[in-house]
């Protein structure tokens, strides 16, 4: 952090000297930036509180907040007032984890104002949010026991000392939400039955009366292996909803979780086989995503295409993307063909029947940096042989782009090391693609980001 506060104020120093510095002498021109007074006093009262306690900077493992320093706006005033540290005391036996809280007063000076304890051997994790709906932010510290095994703490800065609203243990994950809408965030806490005794759980946490309460609960999927991530958006009739996704043995599903007056409630879960069954998938690298971007998550559920020769190896799948309203019931949104090989996909124009369309790929010319992955319009499967119309190419190397200008092909997407471009054949078949269509169907694969905090 001290680096990074070095490099922000030597960032600006430089931009001083190139906005008119440069007649300055010499001796003058080469000086080091000064750190601002109010940095340096953080810091040494940060390295006295190391000293006193017989510290050390501790880890935080997962999320956006990893910084063992972090400098925060709790009263989102837009002034950055508070410093959190993380320390590990190293001679304690009980209770090591330390965050130490600095405010900043009216003199610019940062003083302790609060010191948490928790168990473990780090801290999992650190979010920071608006539980009370005052205004400012809580702070919400994971502590991690074990690999398995974590207590979640929330705690409401109050600038001059801490409240601790609440304290659980927990061993998958957890996730901020406003599912009541009121402008406050919950948390929610996911369990692993790991006996087998009884629920697998999503436990609610609002606040009221000064804590946060668990205020309800609802069962997670049966088989439940892990929680891979988590997603707060919209349901497809507009009511919020948590998507929350799940490994089981042979494959993936989504638990979607809406809160009705009776609680929290999984909408997709079969009583039954107690699996949400309807969002189940497997044959794909694709999850849960607002794939149409137009604040509804989708699902995945993909179809095996038929190859053209029986002794194709490697299955081909489309993906029907689909969206859960606040009952359960799920509707088609859109198709997509995910490339993932490739790092691509291609959302399909209305008309497209999985029973008329075929794909295989073609890596004959990967050694020359070409590998493509061709579209075939097959609509008559007992006499007909497939005609190819669609081919998307990925060119790698020195002369990707002398080959992305071949007669016929049209750039998609091109990045500092891959040019995408495509060969559509209309003749074969009016598809409802064009060159120009083709540019704005087509997405390069991008990292999706969790926003389960674990």
């Amino acid at each position: 952090m001290r680096r990074q506060i070095l490099l922000a104020v030597f960032g600006a120093a430089l931009g001083l000297c190139l906005s008119g510095c440069v007649f300055e002498p010499v001796d003058k021109l080469y000086a080091l930036p000064v750190l601002p007074q109010e940095y340096r006093d953080l810091q040494n009262t940060i390295d006295t509180t190391i000293s006193e306690l017989g510290a050390e900077y501790a880890t935080i493992n997962y999320g956006s907040n990893t910084s063992t320093i972090q400098l925060l706006d709790m009263d989102n005033d837009g002034e950055q007032e508070t410093a959190a540290v993380f320390l590990r005391v190293t001679s304690a036996e009980e209770q090591p984890m330390r965050v130490c809280l600095f405010r900043q007063g009216s003199d610019g000076t940062y003083r302790q104002a609060a010191m948490l304890s928790g168990e473990g051997t780090s801290i999992n994790s650190v979010v920071y949010e608006d539980l009370t709906g005052d205004g400012s932010r809580e702070l919400v510290v994971s502590w991690q026991l074990s690999a398995g095994v974590h207590i979640l703490s929330a705690y409401n800065f109050t600038g001059s000392g801490a409240n601790e609203l609440m304290r659980t243990t927990y061993n998958e994950g957890y996730a901020t939400v406003d599912l009541d809408q009121d402008g406050s965030r919950e948390l929610i806490v996911f369990q692993h039955d790991t006996t087998g005794e009884g629920y697998n759980l999503a436990e609610y946490y609002d606040y009221q009366d000064g804590v946060m309460v668990m205020v309800s609960s609802a069962p997670l999927s049966d088989g439940l292996k892990n929680v891979v991530r988590s997603d707060s958006g919209l349901l497809a009739d507009g009511v919020p909803g948590v998507y929350v996704t799940i490994e089981i043995e042979n494959g993936f599903l989504t638990d979607v979780l809406t809160l009705e007056r009776s609680g929290l409630k999984n909408v997709t879960r079969d009583e039954e086989s107690g699996v949400s069954l309807a969002t189940a998938w497997t044959n794909t690298e694709a999850s849960t995503a607002d794939i149409n971007s137009d604040g509804v998550f989708e699902i995945p559920r993909p179809q095996q295409l038929t190859p053209p020769d029986p002794e194709s190896t490697g299955n081909q799948y489309l993906i029907y993307w689909q969206q859960i309203d606040s009952r359960g019931k799920s509707a088609t949104s859109g198709i997509t063909y995910h490339s993932f090989t490739d790092g691509w996909y291609l959302t399909l124009p209305n008309g497209w029947d999985i029973n008329n369309i075929t794909v295989i790929r073609d890596d004959s010319l990967s050694g020359r940096g070409e590998r493509a992955v061709v579209f075939y319009y097959w609509p008559d499967r007992e006499a007909g042989e497939p005609r190819r119309f669609l081919t998307i190419y990925r060119l790698t190397g020195s002369n990707r782009v002398s080959r992305s200008k071949q007669p016929g092909r049209t750039v998609l997407y091109t990045d500092s090391n891959t040019i995408y471009c495509a060969f559509l054949d209309r003749s074969v078949w009016s598809s409802g693609l064009d060159e120009s269509g083709l540019s704005q169907r087509f997405q390069p694969i991008t990292a999706a980001w969790s926003s389960t905090s674990r």
